[in-house]
């Protein structure tokens, strides 16, 4: 993906990323409690941001992979850096792509989480059919996003219901939760992939 410019790129980019990696942590923990890999599972985190989902992975993941996509190069580079010694052991692999398209074979995972990323999937309805396509058969899938920054966009109840809708039609069920976090409430789509 050369030469892509986010919003997360750049000096803002490098200010957003330490900021992300403490505050976004609490909500990555969360997010990998609610997947509740298996130590062999193969897991992937769309929007990585700066690498700290990636470490919990890694940590719950003894006999597994975790593998990740983020558009941004700055975030690519800092979840580099922060995982460094998981990816020189080969459990890691993370790649500059968007959740459009995600770069790993049909029914690659048993597992994909994404936090505070898909309210940025433009549109969303792309990103999550990638996801549908690399879960296997009965995989889990979680999405966990802060509200606000949903409704910078539009009403929660809409979002929530394109979310769910898209899934469904891809043969995912889901349920829907929120809990609170340091930086705010969070909106949680869990969802489980037919066998």
């Amino acid at each position: 993906m050369p030469n892509v410019v986010t919003p997360f790129d750049g000096r803002w980019g490098r200010a957003t990323a330490r900021v992300m990696a403490t505050m976004n942590r609490d909500m990555e923990r969360a997010a990998v409690e609610i997947l509740d890999p298996a130590p062999s599972a193969d897991v992937l985190t769309v929007g990585f941001g700066p690498g700290v989902g990636v470490e919990e992975l890694v940590r719950r993941l003894s006999r597994g992979r975790v593998a990740g996509v983020d558009p941004s190069t700055v975030m690519v580079t800092h979840a580099c850096r922060r995982n460094q010694d998981a990816i020189a052991a080969g459990q890691v692999t993370l790649r500059q792509a968007g959740a459009e398209s995600i770069p790993w074979p049909d029914a690659s995972f048993d597992g994909v989480v994404a936090v505070n990323s898909a309210q940025l999937w433009d549109p969303v309805a792309v990103g999550l059919g990638e996801v549908a396509r690399v879960l296997r058969p009965g995989g889990s899938a979680v999405v966990l996003t802060h509200r606000w920054a949903i409704e910078r966009a539009q009403p929660t109840d809409r979002w929530i219901a394109v979310v769910t809708d898209v899934l469904a039609h891809h043969g995912i069920v889901t349920t829907v939760s929120t809990r609170r976090f340091r930086s705010g409430q969070g909106i949680i789509i869990a969802g489980s992939a037919r066998e």
